[in-house]
C-alpha cells in the first residue's frame, strides 16, 4: 500500500468529524508537509494516523529519522489522541495538563494525551509550538 493509499484511509476516517477537528488535522500537516527537516506519514493502524517524522543529520554525519509525534482521530470520543516525544511534565509546563505515560515499557514515545474539542478547536496554533518543542528534543538542535 502506498503513502497515498494510507492517506486516504485516514482522511475516510475523518469524514464523520466535525470541521474544526478535520481542520486542526489539516494545520498541522499542512505546518510540517512544507519542510525539509520533518515528514508527514500515515499509517493504518487502528483506522489511520498521521506520524510526524523528524530528518537531522548528527554531528558525527550520520543521518537520522525518527517518529515525535503520532496523532488520531477518535470518533467515538470525539476527541483527538495523540502521543509525542514530551513528557507529561514537560507538556505541563507548555500548558498542556493531564498527559499520562504511555503504557507500554518499550513505546519510544514519552506521553499520551486525548484533546478534546475544546482543545482541537482553538488551539492548533499551541499544539504546533508544541509539536515543534517535541521534534526539538528528538533531534537535539
Amino acid at each position: 500500500m502506498n503513502e497515498e493509499e494510507k492517506r486516504q484511509i485516514f482522511i475516510r476516517r475523518l469524514n464523520s468529524a466535525p470541521h474544526a477537528a478535520k481542520g486542526f488535522f489539516e494545520t498541522v500537516a499542512a505546518h510540517f508537509e512544507r519542510r525539509n527537516d520533518t515528514a508527514v506519514k500515515y499509517t493504518r493502524k487502528d483506522g489511520g494516523d498521521m506520524r510526524l517524522w523528524a530528518y537531522w543529520t548528527t554531528p558525527r554525519g550520520a543521518e537520522k529519522r525518527q517518529i515525535f509525534a503520532t496523532l488520531a482521530w477518535q470518533p467515538t470520543a470525539q476527541t483527538v489522541f495523540t502521543r509525542c516525544q514530551l513528557a507529561p511534565d514537560e507538556l505541563e509546563l507548555l500548558g498542556l495538563t493531564g498527559a499520562t505515560k504511555p503504557t507500554s515499557p518499550t513505546e519510544p514515545q514519552r506521553s499520551d494525551k486525548r484533546l478534546g474539542e475544546d482543545y482541537w478547536r482553538l488551539h492548533v496554533g499551541a499544539f504546533i509550538r508544541i509539536l515543534e518543542t517535541a521534534r526539538i528534543k528528538l533531534v537535539g538542535v
